[in-house]
């Protein structure tokens, strides 16, 4: 008996994976559903998966490695400091306590005499200037803020970055102009703001004041020389070059991120290596991987870089006469457009047609929305040389060539080749554009920087200091990032762009397929792995990416180890194929679109009719058009177009001829026109109807005024000949890093591979009646919710009982219907779709088409007639099964892991080991303090004024300042954003303050707080509060009454330090082992369960729970494998808090409070008596969605 093929279909999004296995018949169609899922991976923060979908770059755990990074800058002032005081207590120059407690101003006054030549000092008070020095050491700014710094007149920045470097450099120059030190100025602006206050207070903030750091250096060197003249056998050029160097102004090098940089795609190479990598248990081992290398891919900014994608566009353009016939492009012209590209820094469409001498001509979106890119390097290097010609000749950069045999492969014969061609040499790197690229690019401090220009390009000292050495520091040529090429691969490449091939035959001519898919015989002959590797931490650099395609491989590699797979088919969700621009620009155009939409449906309401997608999609058309027929010209009133009277909406290439249901090739026509077009194009319509000449006219215009998009344009310009016979698989062509990355993880283990897009899912999904499925499975349950209603749709008289709202994303179970759909999606579908146009494939679907009575397929064109008769699984079929579906959860992460801290100590490097790193953050980022107040201790803490809201002034401390406050919120009607905005004073005349943060209580328990700053006499004075809780654990004591223990985060990370179990299962065990462990604080045995309970239950956030079954249903549930039935009672535990547990049931993804009636609720929120009440018992749901009793 032959073996069936199965096909996993699977659907990835951003924060789940739904996946269909199916076996196939003889014929290859869909017999069976072996199995259907849903694997659900939670994000690290409920907004994670709409920050990644909308391109958000700064993400809730960015904003903790900021916060931990403010941590670690003050830790290391505090070592600083450390050292400071020891290099002062050795010569005697450490400040007493009294000077410590210098009032503000005298202490800068102590600091401006220091500076003062003839102004002796003692030994304490420089050391007590030197202090106040290493406090605070001013703006160390990098090469890429020179811009900002030096300032670009060329380019105006808006940004608070810009802004605030701008800032710094106005402090500066300041100082600069007025000749004086950090300390002289900050003097003279205490003291007249001391001379202005009528008491005589100080209300000048030095905060807000930021110098950059080489001022700070500056006035350290003056204090020295200044101060030397007294001290000469202490103040010796070696200390005075220590405590500069190596203390007060240490700075650590920046780690290098080289690693980081992608290796080239086309050059990489793999190789099986012995390699060392933590064991998890704090050590190192040596294991084999599979280990990539080669060359890593060039800069952007690179001149190679910019020549390469400069002869890419330009073989790319695309240009057409207003006849629609094609204009090319010869080599002559070609010549020049990248000669004007090479010197400017763009090419737009107009200066393109003047350069052809050309004026009527039709570009691509691209080419002819935002122009030509030319090759901003040179450009950018001879704005700074153009004052001096001398210094000209480093634009050039002539390359050579030589040649070299290559390797090609037929693809339909597999007959391999070899050829001669050209190929850039290496000489390049020792041409002056790119010597000066290089140098201006790789180093980073400015004298070095200058040191380089003057030997290695021979450039005068007085023409760098006089200006050029700014002109070019400016000049960030890091910031553009890196290419997806290598320089090695664009010396292959170029030759070839610059005959006038495009890329894929620059590729395929020196021996590279540029598509990377795999021949017929290449997949045959393939080597398997029997399991397909998880990928390593950060090898694509998208730690979310990363999540999801690791579970998708432990997901494939559990089913091929269950059943076997033969052949899976992808689809991806848009947002996993897209950068973070990209993402960021879809999000954009959606919120745009969503404004524009709601602005239509007022207007449509004002018409007297309700806003239907359909209608705002008509209105949309039509303003589009000019409010008229596209084709003939006639003018169509509002009420034509939303009536439906005397306007339809056409498709500009038949969906018979092309399937493309997309708003590119739609617009609106007269009922007269739509009807007599029938299967023709527009364009065939046109001609026919003789209108070419004003119809090409009406078009053009309309793309010049941007009212349509240049590929609707090309839409309404095509014959059927002129349709791209692969215009689907464009669609479908995984071009994107991370597609790429998907298709070549699976195939390692398995033997074929291929993509599906969302539009022919959605479109196969409707037509084989799987859309209703999940609205038909819901609709009891919302029901008895009252979250139904009767509606009547249009054209017809009956009512239907509905949803209200309803969408199939409410229930995680459309991932696993798209899967199936994906599964079914043979490749031959696509081909078919590619050649729907063709006649002779119109003519073979109406033969495989069967004969049937008239029906509401009637409306259907040819091909969804013959897409909705291809095999395809029933609908009962599908529903049955997908009733069945448990939503899968993944594990939650590890508490803590082992690692090392490398740290260098006397020059030598010291490694610990066996460290515990916890995996999360421990608690909220706030700082509480303690007050006693009537004796008893209370939680206080310090918040900006500008962000205290009005009801919280009653916790205000002070209680002279929460009268103040209240009278200011009073005079502006409890408004606080107007009461505190500004300076607030404690009194009217403005003499006291003003005020910046107020101390409020907390409400905050301290035996709930975690101590976490301690004075000198290691009591504890700062103390932050727990971030989340782990689990609670149930235990039953001795008179049978249910307790619970909330765990946090925190405890549970004390517990694995001292090696106590994580949920304590035996409390007698573990309290006896505890007692004879010394050293285990008394914070961490308070919180252990009392060693005479009986441990019942734990659960802990996306743990899954059945709620409302007797034992006896549940034992019959599992006997009888009765899916559909504990679906009904399974829920995930999304919130654990102190006597409060709230669940929510399995299949919902929305996570908001939600409707807690019906006969299945959306959520439980339990306690410890309706946790018995209820018999909830805790579940597993594994990777393939099987449920098991814990």
């Amino acid at each position: 008996m032959l073996m069936s093929k199965h096909v996993l279909g699977l659907d990835l999004g951003v924060g789940s994976i739904g996946w269909c296995l199916i076996a196939l018949d003889a014929q290859g169609d869909p017999a069976e559903i072996l199995g259907m899922g849903i694997r659900v991976v939670p994000l690290n923060n409920a907004t994670d998966a709409a920050d990644f979908s909308v391109g958000k770059a700064f993400t809730a755990n960015q904003e903790r490695t900021a916060r931990r990074t403010m941590r670690r800058g003050f830790a290391r002032y505090q070592l600083r400091r450390y050292r400071l005081r020891r290099e002062l207590e050795k010569v005697g120059m450490l400040p007493d306590a009294a000077l410590i407690q210098l009032p503000l101003l005298e202490l800068w006054e102590l600091r401006e005499r220091a500076a003062a030549a003839g102004r002796r000092l003692t030994l304490p008070e420089l050391g007590r200037v030197l202090c106040h020095i290493n406090q605070k050491r001013g703006y160390r700014h990098v090469k890429s803020d020179a811009a900002a710094i030096v300032g670009d007149e060329g380019e105006k920045k808006k940004d608070s970055n810009s802004a605030y470097l701008a800032g710094i450099r106005a402090n500066d120059e300041k100082l600069q102009d007025e000749h004086k030190t950090v300390g002289q100025y900050f003097a003279e602006q205490l003291r007249q703001s001391q001379s202005e206050s009528p008491t005589g207070g100080i209300s000048y903030r030095i905060k807000d004041q930021i110098f950059s750091r080489q001022r700070y250096i500056d006035e350290y060197d003056q204090i020295m020389a200044a101060q030397r003249v007294h001290y000469p056998d202490i103040l010796t050029d070696a200390f005075i070059r220590m405590l500069r160097d190596e203390v007060i102004f240490m700075q650590r090098p920046l780690k290098s991120c080289k690693h980081l940089v992608s290796l080239c795609e086309f050059e990489k190479q793999e190789r099986v290596m012995r390699v060392q990598q933590d064991d998890g248990k704090g050590g190192r081992q040596l294991v084999e991987r599979k280990v990539k290398f080669g060359p890593k891919v060039a800069p952007k900014s690179s001149p190679l870089f910019q020549l390469c994608r400069i002869y890419e566009a330009v073989n790319n353009i695309r240009l057409t006469r207003p006849d629609g016939s094609p204009r090319d492009i010869t080599p002559e012209e070609r010549a020049k457009i990248v000669a004007h590209l090479q010197s400017s820094a763009s090419l737009s469409f107009a200066a393109l047609k003047k350069l052809l001498k050309e004026k009527a001509l039709i570009a691509d979106q691209l080419t002819s929305k935002s122009g030509l890119k030319g090759n901003s390097t040179r450009v950018a290097l001879a704005s700074a040389l153009q004052p001096y010609p001398q210094y000209h000749h480093l634009l050039d950069m002539e390359l050579e060539t030589r040649m070299m045999t290559v390797q090609l492969t037929d693809e339909e014969t597999g007959e391999v080749t070899e050829r001669e061609v050209a190929v850039v040499t290496d000489s390049y790197v020792r041409k002056p554009l790119y010597r000066l690229w290089h140098i201006l690019y790789s180093i980073e401090e400015r004298e070095a920087m200058r040191r380089a220009l003057i030997t290695q390009l021979g450039m005068k000292e007085e023409d760098l200091d006089g200006g050029l050495l700014d002109q070019l520091y400016r000049l960030d040529f890091v910031k553009p990032g890196y290419g997806n090429k290598s320089a090695k691969f664009i010396c292959k490449l170029l030759p070839q762009l610059q005959q006038g091939l495009g890329y894929s035959e620059a590729c395929a001519a020196v021996g590279y397929r540029h598509s990377n898919s795999p021949t017929s015989e290449e997949i045959t002959e393939r080597t398997l792995l029997e399991k397909i590797p998880l990928l390593q931490r950060n090898e694509l650099r998208q730690p979310l990416v990363e999540k999801i395609l690791n579970q998708m491989i432990n997901l494939v590699n559990a089913l091929k180890a269950e059943y076997g797979v033969d052949e899976v088919r992808v689809e991806l969700a848009r947002e996993l194929k897209m950068s973070r621009e990209e993402r960021e620009r879809m999000a954009e155009g959606n919120r745009r679109r969503e404004k524009e939409n709601k602005a239509i449906a007022e207007k449509i309401r004002e018409c007297g009719l309700f806003p239907t997608k359909s209608r705002i999609r008509k209105y949309m058309l039509w303003e589009e058009a000019g409010e008229k027929c596209l084709y003939c010209g006639q003018i169509l009133t509002l009420s034509q177009c939303l009536n439906g009277d005397d306007m339809e909406v056409e498709h500009i290439i038949p969906k018979s001829v092309l399937y493309d249901d997309s708003y590119g090739n739609k617009t609106c026509a007269c009922r007269r026109c739509n009807k007599e077009k029938g299967n023709r194009t527009a364009l065939e319509y046109i001609r026919a109807k003789g209108w070419e000449a004003e119809y090409m006219e009406r078009i053009n215009g309309l793309l010049d005024k941007k009212a349509i998009s240049y590929s609707k344009h090309q839409r309404l310009r095509w014959l059927k000949e002129d349709i791209p016979s692969d215009f689907l698989e464009r669609q479908l062509r995984l071009t994107q890093y991370i597609s790429r990355q998907a298709m070549a993880i699976l195939q390692q283990g398995i033997r074929r591979v291929s993509a599906s897009e969302g539009g022919v899912t959605a479109r196969l999904r409707s037509l084989w009646g799987y859309d209703d499925i999940l609205h038909t499975l819901n609709l009891d349950r919302y029901d008895s919710m009252g979250e139904t209603e009767r509606v009547s749709r249009e054209g017809e008289t009956t009512e239907k009982l509905r949803i209200k709202d309803w969408s199939k994303r409410k229930d995680h179970r459309h991932h696993a219907i798209d899967a199936l759909v994906v599964a079914s999606t043979r490749q031959g579908y696509i081909q078919r779709l590619n050649r729907v146009s063709s006649e002779s494939e119109r003519e073979a679907m109406s033969e495989e088409i069967e004969v049937q009575k008239a029906t509401k397929t009637d409306k259907l064109s040819l091909l969804e007639r013959w897409l909705t008769q291809r095999p395809h699984l029933s609908v009962r079929a599908v529903s049955d099964k997908v009733a069945e579906i448990l939503i899968s959860y993944r594990p939650g992460k590890r508490v803590v892991t082992r690692g090392r801290n490398i740290y260098l100590r006397h020059g030598k490097k010291c490694v610990q080991s066996g460290l515990l790193v916890p995996r999360g953050p421990l608690s909220k980022e706030t700082v509480y303090g303690q007050i006693t107040i009537n004796g008893e201790p209370q939680i206080v803490c310090k918040y900006d004024l500008h962000s205290l809201k009005a009801k919280d002034v009653d916790y205000v401390v002070d209680l002279a300042l929460r009268k103040r406050l209240k009278e200011l919120l009073a005079q502006h009607g409890g408004k606080e954003k107007e009461a505190f905005a500004g300076d607030v004073y404690m009194d009217e005349a403005g003499t006291q303050g003003p005020i910046r943060s107020v101390r409020c209580f907390t409400n905050l328990l301290l035996s709930k707080m975690r101590p976490a700053k301690y004075n000198e006499r290691r009591e504890a004075i700062g103390f932050v509060a727990t971030q989340n809780n782990h689990h609670v654990a149930i235990y039953r004591t001795p008179q049978g009454k249910l307790e619970e223990s909330v765990v946090t985060f925190w405890d549970i990370v004390d517990r694995a330090r001292y090696g106590i179990p994580l949920v304590i299962r035996h409390p007698r065990e573990v309290m006896g082992q505890v007692l004879d462990h010394e050293g285990i604080p008394e914070s961490v045995l308070r919180m252990l369960p009392s060693s005479d309970w009986i441990y019942v239950e734990s659960i802990q956030r996306n743990e899954m729970v059945l709620v409302g079954l007797s034992d006896e249903e549940i034992q019959q549930a599992f006997e009888a494998r009765d899916y559909r039935k504990l679906s009904d009672y399974l829920y995930r535990v999304q919130k654990i808090a102190t006597g409060n547990y709230m669940v929510r049931y399995h299949l919902e993804t929305d996570t908001d409070t939600g409707n807690r009636s019906g006969r299945i609720p959306k959520l439980y929120q339990l306690s410890l008596t309706s946790y018995e009440e209820k018999n909830v018992r805790k579940v597993r749901v594994d990777l393939l969605g099987r449920i098991s009793l814990l």
